[in-house]
């Protein structure tokens, strides 16, 4: 792995321009502007992978801080995937995030191998359900 500094983003800011560049990299949430994704970062706790001054993954979780926290957003810059950034992202989310009981995310099938690497498991009682309302 390249030499990457992993922030949170209370110790290093993220800039909302920087992750619509992730996200444009992964195809991922098209109608999001930054003034919104500049929010959502505020509201979280989030973290944050650097190769120097370049971002080149994110991560965030919405939690209570006690009993649930929902993992949203894992995504890594195109040039950087399969060096095991993402699962050291992950692993520090879980730790920034203490001793919530629950910390519950959905993914893909194909993503499963992925997340079980920081002990995640899927369930086999809960289903995921949305209800989506459009993006302003």
């Amino acid at each position: 792995m390249p030499d990457i500094a992993f922030t949170t983003a209370d110790k290093r800011p993220i800039n909302a321009i920087d992750v619509r560049r992730l996200y444009d990299g992964a195809n991922w949430w098209p109608g999001w502007q930054p003034e919104s994704i500049a929010r959502a970062i505020a509201a979280t706790t989030a973290i944050g992978a650097w190769d120097g001054g370049r971002l080149i993954g994110f991560t965030r979780a919405l939690s209570d801080g006690v009993h649930r926290a929902y993992v949203e957003d894992v995504v890594i810059d195109p040039d950087y995937r399969g060096q095991g950034i993402g699962e050291q992202l992950v692993a520090l989310l879980v730790e920034a995030l203490g001793d919530v009981h629950i910390i519950s995310l959905f993914c893909e099938p194909e993503r499963v191998a992925f997340y079980s690497r920081n002990d995640f498991r899927p369930s086999q009682t809960q289903v995921m359900m949305h209800r989506e309302t459009k993006v302003s």
